[in-house]
């Protein structure tokens, strides 16, 4: 069962969200995409918009691969990258891929719809991985400083493992390598090559003092298990010499094991705004049906005395319908089945809940471990959407699957005596719209679009 409130493409391979930005009115969601299979390959630019962060609209790809006779450089895959506001249109920055060389590319949107993008004719714009101990050297996360433009590319170095670059340019076309912007030695997060970089910075999109965050994706060494999505928090020192990035704190983005490759972006209001990649080819049922990939709940991002915090998007309070109380430990009743819903444990509550099992109404029975977000502040908030859960307390969050529970029909909150005495409440949420549409002159109300099947 197609999950209802998680943005999915209508068919193909879906992974990391690419080029987030909000334009002309909407939210612009592209993301990595293979609109002729059901696996990692022949990697596109899929689109979809909003004007809510809540009811989406699948657009026509936007970015293709190609073609060799023209654009050689990146004619295997356009793999993935970020969005910038530029002389008054979107241009995005991406790695271009042809066989084993992934090398940095741009394009300039060709619409205020954001439906299509016209590759530069500077394509690629690094000719080779700037210095010769780089191994690896994709993703891009890019920004206004002053007079420059700052690129930061993710990727791995000879005895170094996962590092990230800096560069820095005038016209996001000639870019000059300032050297290594931050290491695995520099921070201590582990990986041995990172990915998909994305930093802002920490006070707000015109913040000037070099306060800033970084968040990287992380491949292990091979044997070596653990978190996968990192951050680091600390300052810039900068300048036309360079940029390096001294580390204050780290921590992990995600406690779950499905969130990978996220992105964020200013929405108008000052939020610094979320996705990212949620791996449910890694569950067992996760490849069945005709898309494979699912983007995760919109989240706000923010620094709190040094540290990453993390919670839902405020929009995801508009689904909410009723509310039923429910015993702060056994069982509640879900009346025969949801499909999605939002459990909330008061501070008590979720202080003295261990764990919430969600059974599905032929008996498969999926368990959340609570016990990262133990003693944080704040209520917890649990959402659950076709089998898939994400979990938020205190500015932490937690991602996982089981798609076999399509739908809920009883939550078992286990706990210890304290939790008896806490109050919580389990919320119907209304489904949002899914709806197909050009993205060319897309209205804002979207009477243009049709919805999904």
């Amino acid at each position: 069962m197609p999950a209802r409130l998680h943005y999915a493409p209508s068919k193909g391979w879906m992974n990391d969200p690419n080029g987030l930005v909000h334009w002309q009115g909407r939210h612009h969601l592209f993301y990595q995409y293979n609109p002729d299979g059901t696996e990692f390959a022949n990697q596109h630019w899929g689109h979809a918009s909003s004007p809510d962060l809540l009811t989406w609209t699948e657009h026509e790809v936007a970015l293709f691969p190609g073609p060799a006779h023209t654009s050689p450089y990146d004619a295997t895959a356009c793999f993935s990258g970020c969005a910038v506001e530029h002389d008054g249109g979107v241009s995005i920055l991406y790695t271009g891929v042809l066989g084993d060389a992934q090398l940095p590319c741009l394009a300039r949107a060709a619409d205020d719809g954001l439906s299509g993008f016209v590759k530069d004719p500077a394509n690629p714009l690094v000719p080779a991985p700037p210095a010769a101990d780089i191994t690896e050297f994709r993703d891009h996360s890019v920004w206004r400083d002053g007079g420059l433009w700052r690129q930061l590319v993710a990727g791995a170095r000879r005895e170094h493992g996962g590092s990230v670059f800096a560069l820095s340019s005038a016209d996001l076309r000639a870019w000059d390598y300032d050297g290594v912007f931050v290491d695995r030695a520099g921070s201590k997060v582990p990986g041995a090559v990172w990915e998909c970089p994305d930093y802002f910075a920490a006070e707000g999109p015109g913040g000037m003092d070099g306060t800033g965050a970084l968040l990287i994706s992380v491949i292990h060494e091979d044997g070596e298990e653990g978190p996968a999505v990192w951050w680091m928090t600390g300052t810039t020192s900068g300048g036309p010499s360079g940029a390096r990035f001294q580390v204050r704190e780290t921590g992990v983005v995600d406690v779950g094991d499905r969130f990978y490759a996220p992105q964020s972006y200013w929405a108008p209001d000052g939020r610094r705004i979320q996705f990212g990649w949620l791996r449910t080819h890694e569950d067992p049922a996760g490849l069945d049906g005709p898309a494979v990939g699912v983007m995760s709940l919109p989240r706000e991002l923010s620094v709190r005395h040094g540290r990453l915090h993390c919670e839902p998007a405020a929009e995801l309070t508009r689904l909410r319908l009723t509310a039923t109380p429910v015993p702060a430990t056994g069982t509640a009743d879900l009346d025969g089945g949801r499909t999605a819903g939002e459990l909330v444990l008061h501070a008590t509550a979720a202080d003295g809940v261990r764990c919430v099992v969600l059974r599905s109404p032929a008996g498969a029975e999926m368990t959340v471990d609570l016990a990262a977000f133990a003693g944080l502040d704040g209520p917890l908030r649990l959402f659950w959407d076709a089998g898939i859960v994400e979990v938020f307390r205190g500015g932490l969050a937690g991602t996982w699957s089981d798609l076999r529970i399509t739908e809920v029909a009883e939550l078992l909150l286990d706990g210890g005596p304290t939790a008896a005495d806490g109050r919580a409440e389990v919320w119907e949420l209304a489904r949002p719209d899914r709806l197909t549409g050009p993205a060319a002159g897309h209205r804002t109300d979207g009477s243009e679009a049709r919805h999904m099947d």
